[in-house]
């Protein structure tokens, strides 16, 4: 009996040794693995914007010092201001991104390089049949001055030139063009915008009467505003 249990002992051992060296073999091939899947990864070239915008927000200019998120993050980035460079022959320069997610789509803001870097737009970028698809908002800056100047001509003409401020976004445009002029305005765009008179200059009664004419005159156009 002491021998066929020692036997059997022995026997417990070379089993357990056994298992014990099939896993270490399956987690080297493992490592093997990983390493492989890294070494075939193509290293990820920076280019000059992409290190400007990098170092705008604080991170590493070098490209093995970014995480993986933050590597796919700066390609997007610069591939979508390519894209709306190359549709509007304008550059564009970077204002923030969103990244894609569950709840929603993945977002650059940007504004003309050589404009005010507070007049941002978003560009959209969505991933239909394989292929990407851009959307921007861009004619909503290049309407926004067009439109702010053409109510302010007006509002002059009611209080004085040196009597009225306006400040206006655009909410709604019907027909989207590169450039638009004053005759662009008139039922195809709707916007909001702040009207500021100068109550020292401007007496109440001509107030009242701007306010009604103003009124009507931006129901004619088909414009939607607020009043100060």
């Amino acid at each position: 009996m002491k021998t066929v249990r020692k036997r059997m002992i022995i026997g417990m051992f070379i089993i357990i040794g056994i298992m014990v060296c099939s896993c270490g073999m399956k987690k080297n091939n493992s490592n093997e693995s990983k390493n492989i899947t890294l070494k075939s990864k193509p290293e990820l070239v920076l280019n000059e914007r992409q290190k400007e915008i990098l170092e705008e927000v604080g991170l590493p200019t070098d490209a093995e010092k970014l995480d993986s998120s933050q590597q796919e993050a700066i390609i997007a980035i610069d591939e979508m201001l390519t894209e709306i460079e190359k549709k509007y022959n304008t550059s564009f320069s970077y204002a923030g991104y969103i990244a894609p997610g569950p709840l929603e789509h993945e977002q650059l803001i940007a504004y003309q390089t050589e404009g005010s870097s507070g007049d941002t737009f978003t560009v959209t970028r969505i991933k239909k049949n394989g292929k990407y698809v851009y959307e921007d908002e861009y004619a909503n800056v290049l309407a926004e001055h067009v439109y702010t100047s053409y109510i302010l001509k007006y509002c002059q003409t009611q209080v004085g030139e040196e009597n009225v401020k306006i400040y206006s976004i655009i909410t709604g445009i019907k027909e989207k063009k590169t450039q638009f002029q004053e005759k662009d305005i008139a039922n195809n765009i709707s916007g909001e915008s702040c009207v500021f008179v100068d109550g020292g200059r401007v007496t109440e009664e001509d107030y009242n009467e701007f306010l009604l004419n103003y009124k009507q005159w931006i129901k004619e156009h088909n414009f939607h505003h607020l009043y100060y």
